[in-house]
């Protein structure tokens, strides 16, 4: 069934056809399946609580194809040593493990962050690099990104973990870090790509990280995610703001390049 969705196209019928193979495959139930992403990574997948996790199991060709070929562009072409890749939101670490994929196709040297609150997507993401062999490549950093260094509140959505975010009624606490401070704690030389993807507290932790950080470690390539700026679009200005370029906008994220 996965063999066959893999081959389906982003389109109505396509997408009503990858549901119903999903439940074929098993994919409906509570489990977790092992496979190969990415051609070359590992995970363990939970495809009934987590889209993302669905969409990388099922139909990896409808997951953020616009997003994932500019990235997997901007590391073949990289020239500076290693590629630091700072991943804020990580989920299941699908994002730091398909960068990785790339940069091995590319024969380049890589290093990824991936910063991510949520206990049990951060479990996901521990045994996901692991698998893969690239616990000394990517390091996990537990905590929420924010405007300072403080405690939070953080709701957990349990029927889809990738919308969980910070919310002053969550029922966990977590503890909430500069980008600014996790870049440094991770002893990143630069930030050659960033993927931002924190449920609408994205505006607050950008803002407090463009005025303090040092433009030597503001990220050269970004993935956005802007799907919830529909009536507030102060994220995507912070970048507008500070002389990035948007690149394109697809149905979730919008990409921006500093020149």
């Amino acid at each position: 069934m996965r063999k066959l969705a893999h081959r389906l196209p982003f389109t109505y019928v396509g997408r009503k056809l990858a549901s119903l193979m999903l439940g074929l495959a098993g994919g409906r139930s509570r489990r977790a399946f092992d496979v190969v992403i990415f051609e070359t990574q590992k995970a363990r997948l939970y495809p009934a609580d987590n889209i993302c996790e669905k969409r990388v199991f099922m139909t990896p060709q409808h997951w953020d194809l616009a997003e994932r070929t500019a990235l997997a562009a901007a590391i073949a072409t990289h020239a500076e040593g290693a590629f630091y890749f700072f991943d804020i939101g990580a989920n299941a670490g699908l994002y730091s493990l398909f960068s990785r994929a790339a940069a091995l196709k590319a024969g380049k040297e890589f290093r990824a962050a991936c910063v991510e609150p949520d206990p049990e997507m951060r479990a996901r993401a521990a045994f996901n690099i692991a698998a893969s062999g690239a616990g000394d490549e990517i390091e996990i950093m537990p905590y929420a990104a924010d405007a300072e260094n403080r405690q939070l509140r953080f709701s957990v959505n349990r029927k889809n973990r990738g919308m969980s975010r910070v919310d002053k009624a969550g029922e966990i606490s977590v503890e909430g870090r500069t980008i600014q401070s996790l870049i440094e704690d991770a002893s990143f030389p630069r930030v050659d790509a960033m993927k931002v993807d924190i449920e609408g507290h994205e505006f607050a932790a950008l803002k407090a990280f463009f005025e303090k950080a040092a433009t030597q470690i503001w990220p050269r390539f970004v993935i956005l995610e802007t799907s919830h700026e529909r009536s507030d679009k102060r994220a995507s200005a912070l970048f507008a703001d500070r002389g990035y370029r948007l690149s394109f906008k697809a149905q979730l994220n919008s990409v921006f390049v500093r020149p």
